[in-house]
């Protein structure tokens, strides 16, 4: 699963920040410029933080991959790795931490998605962006958005 923001409709309210704060005592998203950042979750095989923990403490769980805190020797590799920056220290737990999107949380969808006034946060899954990406319409829009995107990256 991946966690899709519609930046548009971003109030910038921190809600979700909050919600994960109090679900797992240190917020697993961040504050970004305009809105939240969360964490990309990366293949379990090719996640970078996984990849360079020297004591394999990042393991992948039901298909999500989770920090055990006691292996965690807090090197901080994770860190410095991690392509979004999303890895956290928890000090009293005194280990790393990461979005699991709280499958390590007993709710049914995640906190910041459950928190989110304005209904912009989404969990979609790699099959359906596959579905999406099939579909004629999307498609056309996708390819419009890079043409976009490319003019005013050049």
């Amino acid at each position: 699963m991946l966690m899709v923001i519609d930046p548009a409709r971003c109030s910038g309210c921190d809600d979700c920040i909050n919600a994960c704060k109090k679900t797992h005592g240190v917020a697993r998203v961040r504050k970004g410029d305009r809105m939240p950042v969360f964490c990309l979750q990366c293949h379990p095989e090719k996640a970078p933080c996984a990849r360079i923990c020297p004591v394999g403490a990042i393991r992948e769980v039901d298909g999500a991959l989770v920090v055990d805190e006691d292996a965690c020797i807090l090197c901080k590799l994770c860190m410095v790795a991690c392509p979004a920056g999303m890895i956290v220290l928890d000090s009293e737990k005194k280990s790393a931490e990461k979005c699991t999107l709280c499958m390590d949380a007993d709710c049914l969808l995640p906190a910041c998605v459950d928190a989110c006034k304005e209904n912009v946060l989404k969990l979609v899954s790699v099959d359906d962006l596959a579905d999406l990406r099939d579909r004629m319409e999307f498609s056309e829009v996708l390819e419009e958005a890079m043409r976009i995107y490319r003019g005013k990256v050049n």
